[in-house]
């Protein structure tokens, strides 16, 4: 619990993320069960109720796992990549780390039921007292552990490589971990200054956000997406730079590009800044800002058909070894092809007036989340499992895990894209017993959200058994694959890498 060593700092990170991972999990199961038949109330007793748990399960899967899961894995594997023997500042890592329960402790004591986007003039006039201040101090704490974990993460890339280790050379995922972190530096700052001008509104000593007191709720949303829209990429690119880290040595093979890959990731770092105003189309924007978000957003579209180019290349005419984590981020990458079909929609004007508001962009979002970082992270659970505990997991039931989380997620998430095309709207505790299409959807859909659960009961019980009874793992090459194209990092080679690097 004390120490600040950069791998003791991880594994906290990381048994943080998975923790909140279920706990998160159970409110998704809870409003999906919810929404399995119309006019029920057995597990939500109310609208409200259901607010409180929508908001903490978005809160939850976004700050309190897949941050933390990204950052703990990126404290064990930066430093060796950069080949120095910490991070930049051990101590400053270690506060940022436990400035995570705190913020957590708020946002679950507190329960509020603003949502996770916090909307204005509701969240500063509406919403009950204690709760949502602790939401506001809760976001605070993380935001500002986000900004000195960055602050970290840049200085340890930038400053302490090796000096015979060019920058054009440092691993992808380092990359991948560099450029979120800057990202971060320059959005969190907005996002912060929004929450303290929501406090203030809230305790009626200014008006920014409230209408009554002459203030602009529309300013609240510029200021939330200016930091959140580049939030989607600061939570997908570390899964992408883990996937990089996968692919070429599951497929025997050199990555096909470095170059391509860098450059792809400091696009996606620049474009995420340029397309927050795809969120608010139906807000009254003028036309030509309307058209310049849209190029922006559109921009993306090739800077992320780059990292699928390159893995695809990669893998072509590879000798591939479909292990647990190749089965997993070989699923994510064809999720986040889906997912970004969606946005391409979602970036038109005329298509988003049809999708904006509905369980399309419910669909959407989560394919990202769930299908490409959610399948990027446990690709690369799985592929650090032998290197943490020295053995190995079970393959079959990996295999298991894989099928139905893979399975789940195409039925839950791209039936929601259906029930947005029928009309539902997001963010509803119930709908009409004569919309016969919403409720069969949603009935496909929790079937779908099901069988995600046990697909992670599995993964959590394997976790636990296979760390203590699984067959000891060669440490060299746990999946029998070679280390022609690949060194890992172990006891012979500390400080790992790709060959060439």
């Amino acid at each position: 619990m004390f120490s600040t060593h950069h791998t003791d700092v991880g594994y906290l990170y990381l048994v943080f993320g998975i923790t909140f991972l279920f706990m998160g999990g159970v409110l998704a199961m809870i409003i999906r069960t919810h929404l399995f038949f119309p006019g029920q109330n057995v597990l939500v007793s109310d609208s409200a109720t259901f607010n409180r748990i929508f908001t903490v399960h978005g809160l939850t899967m976004l700050f309190l796992f897949a941050l933390p899961v990204a950052n703990g894995i990126g404290n064990i594997l930066v430093p060796i990549m950069v080949r120095y023997k910490d991070m930049a500042y051990p101590k400053l890592n270690a506060i940022a780390f436990w400035m995570n329960p705190v913020g957590a402790a708020l946002l679950w004591l507190g329960f509020a039921d603003t949502t996770w986007v916090s909307y204005a003039p509701y969240s500063i006039i509406r919403a009950p007292g204690p709760a949502a201040d602790m939401f506001i101090f809760g976001m605070k704490i993380l935001g500002i552990s986000s900004i000195l974990s960055s602050i970290n993460f840049v200085v340890t890339v930038l400053k302490c490589k090796h000096p015979d280790l060019p920058l054009r050379r440092v691993p992808l995922f380092a990359w991948s971990m560099l450029t979120v972190s800057l990202m971060t530096i320059v959005a969190m700052p907005t996002y912060a200054a929004a929450l303290i001008m929501m406090l203030t509104d809230r305790l009626g000593l200014s008006g920014f956000f409230n209408p009554f007191a002459g203030g602009d709720p529309i300013a609240y949303l510029h200021l939330f997406w200016f930091t959140f829209h580049p939030e989607v990429y600061i939570f997908l690119l570390p899964a992408i730079g883990m996937m990089y880290e996968i692919i070429p040595r599951f497929s025997r093979k050199p990555l096909y590009s470095q170059a391509s890959g860098v450059f792809a990731f400091v696009m996606l770092g620049i474009i995420g800044f340029a397309s927050w105003g795809h969120h608010m189309y139906s807000t009254g924007m003028d036309f030509t800002t309307k058209v310049v978000f849209m190029i922006g957003t559109l921009a993306a579209v090739p800077a992320s058909g780059m990292h699928v180019f390159n893995f695809l290349a990669t893998m072509w005419g590879g000798r591939i070894r479909f292990a647990a984590p190749m089965k997993f981020a070989v699923g994510g990458i064809a999720l986040f092809f889906s997912a970004g079909a969606g946005g391409v929609l979602n970036s038109a004007m005329p298509l988003d007036f049809i999708s904006h508001g509905t369980y399309w962009v419910v669909g959407h979002m989560h394919l990202f989340l769930i299908g490409t970082i959610g399948f990027g992270f446990v690709a690369m659970i799985y592929y650090m499992f032998p290197y943490v505990t020295g053995r190995m997991y079970n393959e079959k039931w990996a295999s298991a895990h894989f099928v139905l989380m893979f399975w789940g997620t195409v039925q839950t998430f791209f039936t929601q894209h259906l029930l947005g095309l029928e009309g539902m709207p997001r963010r509803v505790y119930d709908y009409p017993t004569d919309f016969t299409s919403w409720t069969q959807l949603n009935q496909i859909s929790t079937v779908g959200a099901w069988l995600i659960g046990a697909s992670f009961v599995i993964f959590l019980a394997s976790l636990i058994y296979y760390s203590a009874k699984g067959k000891p793992a060669n440490m060299d090459d746990p999946w029998g694959i070679g280390g022609k194209y690949y060194y890992p990092v172990s006891a012979k080679n500390p400080h790992g890498g790709h060959s060439g690097y």
